[in-house]
């Protein structure tokens, strides 16, 4: 069986392309740095992430300045001539502009990854690329028409490309507005039997999310819309659905013909939340684990008018029939303090010069050389379990006065749920935080630098726990939801501290492990 979603915690927009006999996804990272994740399977129901697309400074993707859920967004991947290309998009605080957009090209999806070519004169986000059979290029995104306000007025456009010079070659032209709902965005364009098909998402990420139809014999059109629209969408199900906010796309050709597609959803959890500071918010679940990504079995009717997503039910499901492929067993990397899952699975929030990170490989002791933010030193991985268990060995002796480290979950600034450790003389203060309340720091004697801290998640519910110091506290894990913080990430199991003067902690023996998932 084909279990979804495929790819847990916040991996959302997911692309897919395949070469030969090896299927890849990429994903959004937003203000997280190395940039766009890769994964490789080949048999579309075990995924291995094999590293990220932009992870290197000379690459010169500067996400110094971008904010929370900014940075790089609605990555696609595409293949051709034995080049990949990924396309995306560097959302900045002085957006919109037009020169965000960015390519970067490989000859193995391993990498190396190319620096990141900029496309100028580019308007809107989540730009993609198209090959037609006569070896044209294409460019296509989403931009607000003038006057278009709230995501009203959005509409595709393309372009054709030069992928030498990374130029865009001749008029922006119009392609489609969507159905009708706001924000249409995340094109792919494909080719079948004469017919250019153009797959938008619509509708919002959240409720009202879906994705759309229009077909053209003609590459600059004019798109007619399928009847069918949306093809797919959640926003007809009550918010007791364990899957909601599906949508953002994308289809793949398997070797026998067949289709499958890749979608983004969410695995709410833990009792209603009634939107009152979520402008889009439709009163759903809480979303810990961000937007995920999913797969679904794809068919063509006789009218080709569309194809059908999960045709035998309308809507995705947490298990298909396996794909008609050869199995290809294998397991991701792991949650640990080595050189593969450091360069893999850790991430930063925006800094792109990782020279406060070092790894002793003979102890797995990961250094950190504190800042004066934890944004500065934070690191961290993705929640990707409701219910799961962490513990790391946190050494204090190079701790200065007014110095702390620690670790917690974490999903924007000043949205965290942590503990920090602090060194007064021969006393220990231990403090917890979480947003708007306030927790009274604990003061314990010193016996030791090296303290144990453990962090476990059960459903909606978080504890940390110095277990050697008989502390544990509980928390309530919807204060750092997606929804009540207006995220478009999810939470992150982060290691981050406080410094003036530059102090260095370290951190060893960082284990993570996963038990079973409540499906509401």
């Amino acid at each position: 069986m084909l279990t979804n979603p495929i790819i847990e915690g916040f991996y959302p927009d997911p692309s897919i392309v395949r070469v030969d006999d090896d299927f890849y996804v990429v994903n959004s990272s937003f203000e997280y740095f190395p940039a766009i994740p890769i994964w490789h399977s080949r048999d579309l129901v075990n995924w291995r992430q094999i590293g990220n697309a932009v992870s290197r400074l000379e690459q010169q993707l500067d996400l110094s300045r971008v904010n929370p859920s900014g940075g790089v967004q609605a990555a696609t991947i595409r293949h051709r001539d034995g080049t990949f290309y990924i396309t995306s998009t560097r959302v900045g605080p002085e957006w919109p502009r037009s020169d965000q957009h960015f390519i970067v090209t490989a000859t193995s999806a391993e990498g190396p990854w190319s620096e990141c070519h900029f496309v100028d004169d580019a308007e809107g986000i989540d730009s993609s690329l198209f090959f037609d059979e006569d070896g044209k290029s294409y460019f296509l995104a989403n931009r607000e028409r003038q006057g278009a306000k709230d995501g009203v007025g959005a509409e595709i456009w393309m372009s054709e490309i030069d992928l030498v010079s990374f130029e865009l070659i001749g008029p922006k032209q119009t392609l489609w507005d969507g159905s009708g709902g706001i924000y249409p965005e995340g094109p792919r364009l494909f080719k079948r039997n004469d017919w250019y098909y153009l797959l938008v998402a619509e509708g919002g990420t959240l409720h009202n999310h879906a994705t759309t139809f229009a077909r053209s014999r003609e590459i600059w059109g004019p798109f007619e819309p399928t009847p069918r629209n949306p093809v797919l969408t959640h926003r007809n199900l009550g918010r007791e659905y364990p899957i909601q906010n599906v949508g953002h796309a994308d289809m793949v050709e398997l070797q026998d013909g067949s289709w499958w597609g890749v979608c983004l959803g969410s695995r709410p959890s833990g009792g209603f939340y009634d939107g009152g500071n979520v402008r889009y918010s439709f009163g759903g679940y809480y979303r810990n684990l961000g937007r995920e990504t999913f797969a679904f079995p794809i068919t063509w009717p006789a009218d080709e008018l569309s194809p059908l997503f999960s045709p035998d039910t309308g809507r995705i499901e947490f298990q298909y029939e396996s794909p008609n492929l050869p199995s290809w067993p294998q397991t991701d990397v792991d949650y640990s303090f080595t050189e593969v899952s450091l360069a893999t699975k850790w991430v930063n929030i925006r800094d792109t010069n990782l020279n406060r990170f070092s790894l002793d490989s003979a102890s797995s002791e990961l250094s950190i050389r504190l800042g004066p933010t934890f944004e500065d030193c934070f690191i961290g991985v993705r929640q990707n379990s409701w219910n799961f268990s962490s513990s790391v060995c946190i050494d204090l002796n190079n701790l200065a006065m007014d110095d702390s480290a620690g670790l917690g979950m974490f999903i924007k600034k000043d949205h965290h749920i942590s503990v920090q450790l602090a060194v007064d003389g021969s006393t220990l203060v231990v403090s917890f935080f979480s947003p708007d309340v306030e927790h009274e720091p604990i003061r314990l004697p010193m016996d030791t630098s090296k303290i144990l801290v453990e962090v476990s998640g059960q459903d909606q519910d978080y504890e940390i726990a110095l277990p050697e110091l008989g502390i544990r506290q509980a928390f309530d894990g919807r204060q750092i939801s997606c929804d009540l913080t207006d995220s478009h990430t999810g939470v992150m199991l982060g290691l981050f501290g406080l410094s003036k003067v530059d102090s260095t902690v370290a951190y060893s023996g960082f284990s993570y492990s996963t038990g079973s998932q409540q499906l509401i």
